[in-house]
């Protein structure tokens, strides 16, 4: 067991990585969860873009509004869509100027599934207003609104979680045995206990009944902060892709235009996923102007969902229709697996949404432990100035 000396230098750390990450990590937490609703709260709050007023009987296939809305809007590329929308919705799109064309002022045009015809657009930068809110909240989430400088902080402030996880989890264990026995009452809590003893138990046994899901947590932020710094590489080199592109310069940095048509795309990669033998159903398309590729996923369900390890990708040229690439993790290296394995997992979306619903209770767990862990230090620390102001007195005095 550990000495008395050598946990109060681990208590020493835990708080000090505590209190330095404890706003920040606060603010990760509570954004979190919020982002586990995103797509209901951006419903609630554009309602006008997203539903569909006219006749179900009216709708087009996506694929068929989207080319309505490209030959009228022929200075717009269309970069992404969704092959399936339910009957009261619009459809959103994704799309950019073409090459040579005046900069658009926003990403995404939601299209009237009877005509392709746009019936509103916004800019996916964050923002206040009601168009701008989830994007916002993503922002200060994953960066503080401050960018790639933010981006690197929120990094450090989740190693800094990950560190002091594992402090925590150790500063549990018992001092003497027997283990099991000593280790137990530091899971309970009580309602009948003082009122700073209740914050201490729920600090302390919150971290313990969670922390395996929790250490999941901070180490995928890790992971999804410094990915191209940290995680990216160091999957490839432990396990290289067998297949890989784009690791590679793109081809057209100002951008191409494609002479095949998103309806070509999607005929190429249906007889690429049926000569290949997949059972997944085509779910959304794109088109990578820097490439001039088009791509195609492919869920189990037919909707973009992140399941698992998220959808399949097929890839073709967009100038001849060859076949370019496919990112597929459950065929290739373990390197994939572990790339693709990080945003299901922090996100909550690998099982479905229960585990989603999951991670909405570990954001406010997170939140919980924050609030409780700074409580305790404040309620700590006048006893703790105290106790030092007459050590030194008496220090003083025997000099």
């Amino acid at each position: 067991m550990a000495s008395a000396a050598t946990k109060n230098t681990w208590m020493i750390l835990h708080r000090w990585f505590g209190i330095i990450t404890a706003l920040f990590l606060f603010i990760a937490a509570i954004t979190g969860s919020v982002l586990t609703a995103r797509s209901t709260i951006d419903r609630w709050a554009n309602g006008d873009l997203y539903t569909y007023t006219g006749a179900a009987a009216e709708r087009l296939a996506p694929l068929d509004a989207v080319a309505l809305y490209e030959t009228a809007n022929p200075a717009i590329q269309v970069t992404g869509f969704p092959l399936r929308a339910d009957d009261a919705d619009n459809i959103l799109i994704t799309v950019t100027a073409k090459p040579g064309e005046t900069a658009l002022g926003y990403e995404e045009v939601f299209l009237n599934p009877a005509t392709g015809e746009a019936v509103g657009s916004r800019s996916m930068d964050p923002g206040l207003s009601n168009r701008q809110i989830i994007p916002l909240i993503l922002e200060l989430h994953y960066n503080l609104l401050v960018g790639d400088a933010g981006r690197i902080f929120m990094g450090f402030v989740a190693l800094g979680w990950l560190i002091s996880a594992g402090i925590g989890l150790y500063l549990t264990f018992p001092r003497k045995g027997p283990f099991f026995k000593n280790w137990w009452p530091a899971w309970t809590y009580s309602p009948k206990r003082s009122f700073a003893r209740q914050m201490l138990d729920l600090h302390r046994a919150s971290a313990l009944w969670l922390f395996p899901f929790l250490f999941i947590l901070a180490f995928t932020s890790v992971t999804l902060n410094f990915f191209e710094e940290f995680w990216d590489p160091f999957a490839t080199t432990v396990a290289p892709l067998e297949r890989s592109l784009f690791h590679l310069d793109a081809p057209y940095p100002e951008g191409a235009v494609p002479q095949l048509t998103y309806a070509d795309a999607l005929a190429l990669a249906e007889n690429q996923a049926a000569t290949a033998g997949a059972e997944w159903k085509p779910a959304t398309m794109l088109y990578y102007q820097n490439w001039n590729i088009y791509g195609t996923t492919f869920s189990d369900s037919g909707d973009l969902n992140y399941k698992y390890l998220g959808p399949v990708y097929h890839y073709f040229d967009a100038a001849t229709g060859d076949w370019v690439h496919e990112v597929n993790p459950y065929t290739d290296s373990m390197g994939l697996v572990m790339i693709r394995a990080v945003y299901p997992l922090h996100s909550g979306e690998i099982g479905g949404w229960l585990t989603v619903f999951f991670v909405f209770i570990l954001g406010l767990a997170t939140a919980e432990q924050c609030i409780t862990g700074i409580w305790l230090w404040l309620k700590k620390r006048g006893p703790r100035i105290a106790a030092k102001k007459k050590a030194d007195t008496a220090a003083t005095a025997e000099a």
